[in-house]
């Protein structure tokens, strides 16, 4: 096994040593180190006999393997290594007793204080003879003392130092990191530790005072912060003494402790002081403290002020005696004030009020109590206050108050005429005098607010009516200024009496004169006008309801009319034709008889959306229902609405699964039908029409869509109302009832469906219903590959 100097086999290194930082390698190979550990534990460098004696062997490398795994036979090793990467030096020793191994192990750090890692030397131990024993023991014995020393230094609530004259510290106890977060060995490694972290503010004065007190070889003690490892900022206590030796000083050593809890103590016990006084010396009242012997204790300057008395006789200390006497004769009756002191004293926990007339015709209120801490009484505070204002304010407030109660009851006499009527009156009626206090009010007017006449009286208006005041106290107020009335001021709003009704009122204001001419306040009339109101809107609504029911009925019969004679005139004419060809004995044109037919057939639509209309008005439309398969009825509609639009693009994409609906076939075949007629109708410009079939979750949808002339957008909620036509389709142009869509919504609505429009003005229209969809119960039928059919046209 190698020895610390270097003797024995040659230490084992390959690749893996390159990973060991620089600093680690160059402290190692100076101290003839056995073994270097990483910061992560690991083996970097390893003396081949330590390697034998660990039983690790030579046949694999241990660098790069946890230090755990190569040292396994060597546990002490191993715990004296992870202290050194704790940051901790540490001797240590084991093996077996003829056979002792005893180690340094040292940790290394970078710069910024970071642990690189560890280095070892190990070495094998002298044989033990008896003096070594001895010697041994007595290591021993010192190295428990030094522990004991040790552990009680750390102990110390505070930082126990040794530094050299230039503040570099050479030993710092543990209480280092609990205070400031900083390890000790940082102290002692890191240069001008103490100057770098000091706070900044502090930092030259706190220098400059050190060295100068060094330089003075005394003792000092100074206050200052440091910046803890988190940012915080303690203040610490430094107590310092300089070691001199031959007239130079040494060594500095000192503690340092944290007094951050008293310093803030201490500034707001000051603060609070400040405060104290700031506001002893502002408050109106004179005061004087004395202590239990009748001395002064303090007065602030009011004291002075009220009683004119000079500085001697109020200094800390003196006699209360001479502030007395000097104030005696200030006072009307001064024997009288003299006497009621010294009974106050008498009684050390009397606490007493009193009056104090001067001759100069003030008054002072006195009043006075003992000082106590906790229990115990410390003196006694006299307080005095100047209350002649006060006092001529009271009175002649008195006086008005009089005068006021003579005028109430002079008006109360002079209303006391008109409380029969008012009380008895229908109409609300009430007085308000100048300051808009409800001085009179009957019973109608107060029930409209919600109260009793009793709560009204005597009360604000503003505070009884809130919510008409900013309006009617304008108003109330223009009358008091012009002494014009208002008369016949209408209103409409909520009053307590019948919450969320809005209530119609004319109110009407006069101003009440004195027989001098003054105006002392404003009579005030409320007539109710809702059930007039009320029945002017419902005559207005009726008045309004049948001229839209004339208008209604005029563009029906208008349209109807029309409606009706477009079919009639040609079947009038094919008939006339044909007759006259049969009494000719012509042959008939196939041609001209179908024509008539589909004539009928037309004024059979247009009666038929009159009676459907009158169903639905009359809640008679009935419907037959039956599961059926909507793919077959949109096939089938499809298929017999391409004989009668030849020169439109017919487009139909339908749903890959079957769509079973319960309904009604010739209802639903009815809306179908009426959608494509309408795109057909609404396309003048041949272009094509597109029929989708899909499933939306458990609804079946159906769109039709055009490109024809689209739909108004503030027009298209009123598509499904009875009679409606938009602005760009007008009867002249395009023909039909305005039936048409109405009878749609409700037949898709009885099905428990949906129909709407969607249009982007004038770029064509798309209409869509949804059906729901019942349970699958009928077989698909055909389609083309892929489910959809092809285009028709």
């Amino acid at each position: 096994m190698t020895t610390a100097g270097g003797h024995g086999r040659e230490m084992r290194s390959d690749a893996s040593e390159c990973s060991l930082p620089g600093l680690l390698i160059q402290v190692g190979e100076s101290i003839h180190a056995t073994l270097m550990v990483d910061a992560q534990g690991r083996i970097g460098r390893m003396d081949g006999a330590l390697a034998d004696a660990s039983g690790w062997g030579s046949e694999v490398p241990p660098e790069g393997r946890a230090l755990e795994e190569v040292l396994r036979r060597l546990p002490w090793l191993v715990k004296a290594l992870r202290t050194a990467l704790a940051g901790s030096e540490t001797v240590c020793e084991g093996g077996e007793r003829d056979q002792r191994t005893r180690a340094l192990v040292l940790p290394v750090f970078a710069n910024d204080g970071c642990c690189l890692g560890a280095c070892a030397c190990v070495r094998a131990s002298e044989p033990v003879s008896v003096e070594s024993a001895h010697h041994e023991a007595l290591e021993r014995a010192l190295s428990q003392t030094q522990k004991q020393y040790e552990d009680l230094i750390n102990t110390i609530d505070g930082i126990v130092w040794e530094a050299d004259v230039s503040f570099r510290f050479t030993f710092v106890n543990e209480q280092s990191e609990r205070l400031l977060g900083y390890p000790p060995l940082q102290w002692r490694q890191e240069p001008d530790f103490w100057k770098n972290h000091i706070h900044p503010e502090d930092r030259d004065w706190a220098h400059a005072y050190f060295m100068k007190a060094t330089r003075e070889h005394r003792p000092y003690e100074f206050e200052y912060r440091m910046l803890a490892s988190d940012g915080r900022v303690v203040w610490l206590r430094t107590i310092v003494t300089v070691l001199v030796e031959e007239g130079r000083p040494l060594m500095l050593r000192g503690i340092m402790v944290d007094v951050t809890e008293q310093r803030r103590a201490r500034e707001k016990l000051e603060q609070t002081a400040s405060l104290l006084r700031a506001t002893f010396e502002s408050i109106v009242d004179g005061v004087l403290v004395v202590d239990v012997n009748r001395r002064i204790t303090t007065c602030n300057k009011r004291f002075q002020q009220l009683w004119k008395l000079p500085d001697d006789v109020l200094l800390g200390g003196l006699s209360a005696e001479k502030s007395l006497v000097a104030a005696a004769p200030l006072v009307k009756d001064p024997e009288r004030f003299a006497a009621r002191i010294r009974e106050v004293y008498a009684t050390p926990d009397l606490e007493d009020v009193d009056t104090v007339e001067l001759r100069d015709g003030r008054t002072l209120e006195r009043s006075t109590r003992p000082q106590r801490m906790g229990n115990a009484i410390i003196g006694r505070i006299w307080s005095y206050r100047d209350v002649t204002a006060e006092r001529l304010a009271k009175a002649a407030q008195e006086r008005l108050l009089a005068a006021e109660q003579r005028a109430r009851e002079q008006l109360e006499e002079s209303f006391a005429v008109l409380d029969t009527f008012l009380n008895n009156s229908p109409i609300g009626m009430g007085f308000l005098d100048r300051d808009l206090r409800i001085i009179r009010i009957n019973d109608a007017l107060a029930a409209l607010h919600g109260k009793t006449r009793r709560e009204e009286i005597g009360r604000m208006f503003r505070e009884q009516i809130p919510r008409v005041a900013d309006t009617m106290e304008p108003l109330i107020r223009q009358v008091l200024e012009t002494g014009e009335p208002i008369i016949g001021y209408d209103t409409a709003l909520e009053v307590p009496a019948t919450p969320g009704q809005l209530r119609y009122w004319r109110v009407s204001y006069y101003p009440v004169r004195m027989p001098s001419g003054r105006i002392v306040g404003v009579g005030a009339v409320v007539v109710e006008l809702t059930a007039e109101r009320r029945a002017q809107q419902e005559r207005e609504r009726l008045l309004r309801e049948a001229h839209e029911a004339i208008r209604i009925r005029d563009d029906f019969l208008s349209v109807a009319s029309h409606e009706l004679r477009t079919p009639l005139t040609p079947l009038k004419l094919h008939l006339q034709m044909l007759k006259q060809r049969s009494a000719s004995g012509q042959p008939i044109p196939p041609h001209s008889a179908e024509k008539a037919l589909t004539q009928v057939q037309r004024l059979t639509g247009l009666i038929s959306d009159m009676l459907d209309s009158s169903r639905i008005e009359a809640g008679r439309l009935e419907l037959e229902r039956e599961s059926l398969s909507l793919l077959a009825l949109v096939r089938d509609v499809l298929a017999d609405f391409r004989l009668i639009c030849p020169h439109h693009p017919l487009e139909y994409e339908e749903c890959a699964e079957e769509l079973v609906v319960l309904g009604d076939r010739g209802r639903l075949r009815q809306v179908l039908t009426n959608l494509l007629e309408n795109a057909l109708k609404y396309s003048p410009m041949k272009g094509p029409i597109r029929v989708t079939l899909s499933r939306k979750g458990t609804e079946a949808l159906v769109s039709v869509s055009d490109t024809g002339i689209g739909i108004p957008v503030d027009q298209q909620a009123h598509l499904f109302e009875r009679f409606f036509r938009a602005r760009n389709a007008p009867v002249s142009g395009f023909g039909g009832l305005g039936l048409g869509l109405y009878i749609c919504r409700h037949i898709i609505e009885r099905h428990g469906g949906r129909i709407w429009a969607e249009s982007q003005g004038d770029q064509g229209s798309t209409f869509r219903f949804t059906l729901p969809v019942a349970a699958p119960a009928l077989p698909s039928s055909p389609t083309d590959p892929g489910g959809r059919s092809a285009p028709g046209r």
